[in-house]
């Protein structure tokens, strides 16, 4: 295998991970979202059964029955972040691979910089200068 297939070969290796990990991340934000959003209905579910329970308070009445439902759907709603947040922690734990992790051949590191013919480079003479010097201001 020459240089230039290691080389190709690392690069496609790296942006396996990073591509990988870019996925991850954005799985881990999306069950976030997800996570905010039943939240958010918990929220308005205690603001409801409040309401609820002040209405009982008020009519003199059994507040259990008028309120079991929310409270059921408030459980449902804990349980499911549960499992969000264990999907979470699965997602973060899959094997880390890192760069160090990538293989490596030591022959990259030790090969040359190859430099091109001064004879191939069409754009050489264009690079020479006939003007002054600029001079540095003060």
């Amino acid at each position: 295998m020459d240089f230039f297939e290691k080389v190709k070969k690392t690069a496609g290796s790296i942006a396996k991970v990073s591509s990988r990990e870019s996925k991850k991340l954005y799985s881990i934000a999306k069950i976030k979202l997800e996570i905010s959003e039943k939240k958010k209905k918990i929220k308005a579910l205690y603001a409801e059964i409040g309401l609820e329970a002040y209405k009982a308070y008020r009519e003199e009445t059994n507040i259990a029955r008028r309120i079991r439902g929310r409270l059921k759907k408030v459980e449902a709603l804990e349980e499911t972040i549960e499992e969000l947040l264990e999907t979470i922690d699965d997602l973060k734990n899959v094997e880390e691979v890192g760069v160090e992790d990538i293989p490596y051949d030591e022959e990259i590191e030790d090969a040359e910089i190859v430099e091109a013919d001064e004879e191939n480079d069409e754009d050489s003479d264009e690079a020479e200068f006939d003007g002054d010097p600029i001079e540095p201001i003060e």
